[in-house]
């Protein structure tokens, strides 16, 4: 997993006040712009411009609190001192959502919305509001024939004015959530997008450890030392992003009995051998999700005068031909420019643009949840007496479009609405994460004997 560090200021050129009294609008020079397509998957790939939009007010992203007070004393470790919500988890846990991190993410994020229900103070590391963009996110303008956006470029948090290898560090001195994309369920380096500083630069925000992977074990140990109340944990979803983005090249596996410790492992041990009470949160079927499911075989077929060879697997020099039965294309700037119809003829693919079924070579199966979700999550659960929050069939009722919400709300799992999937067709829209954060709190109140009311998800629609 990446428990790294780094630091960095962000750009101060270029402010100029709204007339509407609202944040200033910080523009970044083009050499920091250009270095973070450059080195971000997801916010390079599609790109086809820039734009401006301004920081929203935090009064603007969230509701009123409904000041209802909720008994917590059965999850109460020390009934005289102030409870602590901790949570650990990735990219789903941080908010990360439109293909970036920035602060409006971070405060509709499913845990601090679970926080605010339960009426308690919950630390995040958020992105100060003048950099309130954070790394940059995506604003969609078409969908076909495959989606291209453009990158919010104004009030980032990157170290200097050209380069994105740096987030500007978290300088607060209390954190509940530490979440971060990136975040893997084992103790070494995951290489979690095919930028392999995407995780690291995020971690770093927090940790603030300067020399690399030596340091992998101690941060690791810093979330071993933690201590809380009540704990929410959540991982494996980017791996699984991973596995897939890069064609299958890694995998999230189960714990093995006498295996080296695994982060779910080691971590929810630690806190429940602290007399902390918790949940987890199981790992979804993420190949049905709208990003790796937008190059269909309908359109490769339209496509005429095209052949399409593919590498035979990672390791291999030989080539064989496209087959619709078991290969799956996913959305690499190679692909790209085939469905754009910008290069035809033959064309070579490297086992990093497909994903196979192959006999002897199944990559699909690198994207199983079912081994991790039952013999790490389910497992530690109940060696703990621990309750699972099934989000693997949440995502399944919602990509049925089966899934209403507790105030009925039909949800819909098209990302060209922005309803439950953002910007970027992966990760959760804010409305995405009230609808996680509502089936937390409802296991939680089941499992618990709780009474910690629902989220108001029409709220989040459209946010």
């Amino acid at each position: 997993m990446y428990l790294l560090s780094s630091t960095c200021f962000a750009c101060t050129n270029g402010i100029e006040s709204l007339t509407d009294g609202g944040l200033p609008v910080v523009e970044s020079p083009p050499a920091l712009v250009a270095d973070v397509k450059a080195s971000t998957h997801f916010l390079g790939w599609g790109n086809v411009g820039d734009t401006t939009i301004k920081v929203k007010a935090d009064k603007d992203i969230l509701p009123a609190l409904t000041g209802k007070k909720v008994d917590l004393a059965s999850i109460t470790t020390n009934l005289e001192g102030g409870f602590r919500l901790l949570s650990i988890g990735g990219s789903l846990s941080a908010g990360f959502r439109d293909g970036g991190l920035y602060r409006e993410g971070q405060l509709t994020s499913f845990p601090n919305l679970i926080a605010r229900q339960m009426g308690i103070t919950f630390y995040q590391p958020l992105f100060d509001v003048n950099e309130g963009n954070g790394s940059g996110y995506k604003v969609l303008m078409g969908t076909e024939p495959i989606a291209t956006f453009k990158m919010v470029t104004n009030n980032l948090g990157y170290a200097d004015n050209t380069k994105a290898d740096k987030l500007k560090p978290f300088t607060g001195n209390n954190i509940d959530n530490y979440a971060f994309p990136g975040m893997g369920t084992f103790l070494g380096s995951i290489n979690i997008f095919p930028n392999d500083n995407f995780g690291k630069k995020f971690s770093e925000r927090f940790f603030n450890n300067t020399d690399g992977n030596s340091n992998y074990l101690s941060n690791y140990q810093t979330l071993k030392n933690q201590s809380c109340d009540f704990f929410i944990f959540e991982a494996g979803v980017d791996n699984i992003i991973s596995s897939i983005s890069i064609g299958g090249g890694g995998s999230i596996q189960a714990e093995m009995e006498n295996s080296f410790e695994t982060l779910g492992t080691g971590l929810v041990q630690s806190l429940v051998n602290g007399k902390a009470k918790g949940v987890l949160l199981n790992v979804p079927d993420l190949l049905s999700i709208p990003y790796f499911n937008q190059i269909t075989n309908e359109k490769i077929k339209k496509i005429s005068g095209l052949t399409i060879r593919v590498q035979t697997d990672a390791r291999s020099e030989g080539y064989r031909d496209f087959n619709s039965d078991i290969d799956k294309l996913l959305p690499t700037p190679t692909v790209e420019k085939i469905i754009k119809g910008e290069i035809k003829g033959l064309i070579i693919l490297s086992d990093k643009d497909v994903l196979s079924r192959e006999s002897g070579d199944d990559e699909w199966a690198f994207a199983n949840t079912l081994g991790y979700n039952t013999l790490t999550i389910e497992k530690k659960a109940k060696a703990n007496n621990l309750p699972v929050v099934d989000i693997n069939a949440l995502y399944k009722k919602i990509m049925a479009s089966t899934y209403i919400t507790d105030d009925g709300v039909k949800v819909n799992p098209d990302w060209k609405t922005g309803n439950f999937f953002s910007t970027d067709g992966i990760y959760p829209t804010a409305f995405g994460q009230a609808v996680i954060a509502n089936e937390v709190i409802k296991v939680m109140n089941q499992f618990y004997k709780l009474n910690i009311p629902l989220v108001d998800t029409r709220f989040f629609l459209k946010k």
